[in-house]
């Protein structure tokens, strides 16, 4: 994870500042995801991290905000309203390029939420930062929330509760320069022999996942 929210009785005498540290998991494909859970997969099919599960909610099932969000960067891309939202270049973080649009077009259909700070608190929830300077300004990210890896979000934990986060300020001297690094790529094709493997029905909805 890039940071941890702290709570209230843990801040006091803890420094103002949240220093990034980020760890590039760019170099990881579905292959080698895959193969590192392979014994749990043959085990059992049905076997899954908890936080990967669907949850369910008010007799409803709802996917986790880490992977709705990346399919709809995906579907902004390929529906032609990237003006609004999108990956940048790099592949590493996104930009909400037109707020007011956001909410009225996206956040109302997708998320269900009518208020810009409700999605920034559940992206603070989740672990992402928000970049202060340089060319990403303004932009979010979390390490395994990266372009054409849908299966990585699978990794990313809720860590904070509603009303119970401190603020802390992002110490800009320690933001990653994704420019330096390995723009993000598509994966090589899956081998055939781990095809049967993939449930396809967690998968189905999402035919972007390996563009």
């Amino acid at each position: 994870m890039a940071t941890q929210p702290i709570t209230r009785d843990d801040a006091a005498g803890v420094s103002c500042f949240i220093r990034h540290n980020y760890h590039d998991h760019a170099a990881v494909t579905m292959y080698s995801y895959l193969m590192s859970r392979a014994s749990k997969i043959i085990l059992d099919d049905n076997a899954a991290d908890t936080n990967t599960k669907t949850k369910r909610a008010r007799g409803k099932f709802m996917m986790p905000f880490p992977t709705k969000l990346h399919i709809v960067l995906s579907i902004a891309e390929n529906d032609g309203f990237d003006d609004i939202v999108s990956w940048q270049v790099h592949g590493r973080c996104f930009a909400v390029h037109k707020p007011q649009e956001f909410v009225d077009k996206i956040l109302s259909t997708y998320f269900g939420q009518s208020k810009i700070t409700s999605f920034q608190r559940q992206l603070s929830m989740y672990g992402f930062l928000r970049l202060a300077q340089g060319p990403d300004r303004g932009c979010y990210y979390h390490e395994l929330f990266l372009k054409h890896k849908l299966y990585l979000c699978d990794d990313i934990t809720r860590t904070g509760v509603n009303g119970n986060v401190v603020k802390r300020r992002v110490d800009p001297k320690t933001e990653p320069n994704f420019y330096l690094m390995p723009f993000v790529t598509p994966d090589p094709e899956l081998p055939g022999f781990l095809l049967p493997f993939i449930k396809q029905e967690k998968w189905k909805s999402n035919s972007l996942m390996m563009k």
